[in-house]
């Protein structure tokens, strides 16, 4: 059984999108358990990987490949999973605040995000309060995710709960904000649910963020 989970974790860690949907097949036809193969094959070999981009073995592109090939490998086992399987942590819509173009801090977690298995959903740049609302609301998303590297672009993040708050719709998505002039301070002033300073950070703010049903002070990444 072991092997599987090696040749799983070795694809995902190689960005082989192809083999791994081949090896998603290969669990179900075989009755291998999916959450299984999921946590000690697929999450294996990302964890590996992330340990090899802290020490510049591998970078962003080696990462983005792996996004895709556990995604295209989670989207054939999905159907098979248990409705309350933790192997899917949850949906988050990300993208950069209104009047914000700088979307490189933003890529970044999201590709983290989704190489940790979650569904992201980004919207890219200069994104309206609205629209990310909408957007969480018609995706079921758990946590909405908004970037800024301009002090007049944070605003919207505000105005964003603000919205939130008034239209009824406040505990139903975690709020996660970053980026150059955001801090654990802001986050708090603006009732944000969670704040990181960089990518790794935030990943570690969504797992969490998705287990909690209420937030009494801002979740802080690194």
């Amino acid at each position: 059984m072991s092997e599987i989970y090696g040749k799983i974790a070795e694809a995902i860690y190689n960005g082989e999108e192809d083999e791994a949907k081949k090896l998603a097949q290969e669990v179900i036809d075989t009755g291998v358990d999916p959450e299984t193969a999921i946590k000690q094959g697929g999450i294996a070999g990302l964890d590996k990987l992330g340990e090899d981009y802290e020490q510049l073995i591998v970078f962003l592109p080696e990462l983005m490949m792996a996004a895709d090939a556990m995604k295209a490998f989670i989207g054939i086992l999905k159907p098979y999973l248990a409705a309350d399987s933790d192997s899917m942590p949850g949906t988050v819509v990300i993208g950069c605040a209104k009047g914000d173009l700088h979307d490189i801090g933003k890529d970044l977690v999201g590709t983290q995000l989704a190489v940790n298995g979650f569904n992201v959903i980004d919207l890219g740049v200069d994104v309206s309060p609205n629209q990310f609302v909408d957007t969480a609301k018609s995706n079921k998303a758990d946590i909405i995710a908004i970037s800024s590297l301009l002090t007049t672009s944070a605003y919207y993040m505000e105005e964003m709960v603000n919205n939130l708050t008034e239209d009824g719709m406040r505990d139903d998505f975690k709020v996660l904000v970053g980026g150059g002039p955001i801090n654990a301070g802001f986050a708090k002033d603006i009732g944000a649910d969670g704040y990181a300073r960089t990518a790794f950070g935030g990943v570690e703010v969504c797992k969490k963020l998705v287990k909690m049903d209420k937030v009494d002070e801002v979740v802080v990444g690194e």
